[in-house]
């Protein structure tokens, strides 16, 4: 499989899990391709407050912490990697200052502002887990329009988490089924036969 249909098949797997269709910026931007993140930027650790900060692109020092609470809240670490372990939350910010268009990006930053606005009314870094679990899954399905611009951008930043977090090699390799040479296609085969977990390729 090619890497396009492979993207394809990401892209297709983001939408059914997110409930959502994935915005055409990013599906352009995801389906030409990713670059990895500069070598020179730093990790990150799942704690976002004690995370030593890398050279970011888009987001401030400030909107990162969030991203980053927000990536392993959506993506813990549980029998395989949180989203910020596989760098999944840097590469948003690298394509989100270098590849995304301008047109896209600006839109995204303010509607970011709104979605922060919203979390800080509710003191969402201090809250436990389970409630800021609580709180992302309301806003996700708020139908209030004065959410609306917060709603839009924490669906399409989770979206972008899931894409980029399912095509990152470790994931790919190591938790995926992966077979980088594959055999003879067979079109109908039970799901118990690849032990219930997706095709990485």
């Amino acid at each position: 499989m090619t890497n396009s249909l492979k993207r394809r098949e990401i892209l297709k797997y983001t939408a059914w899990i997110t409930g959502s269709a994935v915005s055409a910026s990013f599906a352009g931007a995801f389906l030409t391709g990713c670059s990895e993140s500069p070598q020179d930027q730093k990790s990150t650790t799942a704690t976002p407050l004690a995370a030593e900060m890398p050279i970011l692109h888009f987001f401030t020092p400030e909107q990162f912490l969030l991203a980053t609470l927000l990536a392993d809240t959506i993506l813990p670490r549980t029998d395989s990697p949180s989203a910020t372990d596989v760098k999944a939350h840097t590469m948003i910010d690298s394509m989100l200052g270098q590849v995304l268009d301008e047109s896209y990006t600006s839109t995204f930053k303010n509607d970011w502002l709104a979605l922060q606005n919203h979390l800080n009314q509710y003191d969402f870094a201090k809250q436990d887990v389970d409630t800021q679990v609580e709180s992302l899954t309301a806003l996700e399905l708020s139908q209030d329009e004065q959410l609306a611009s917060a709603r839009k951008v924490f669906i399409e930043f989770k979206q972008m988490l899931i894409s980029y977090y399912l095509s990152t090699e470790e994931i790919g390799e190591k938790y995926l089924n992966y077979l980088p040479i594959p055999g003879a296609y067979q079109p109908c085969i039970s799901v118990n036969d690849v032990n219930n977990i997706a095709w990485a390729i």
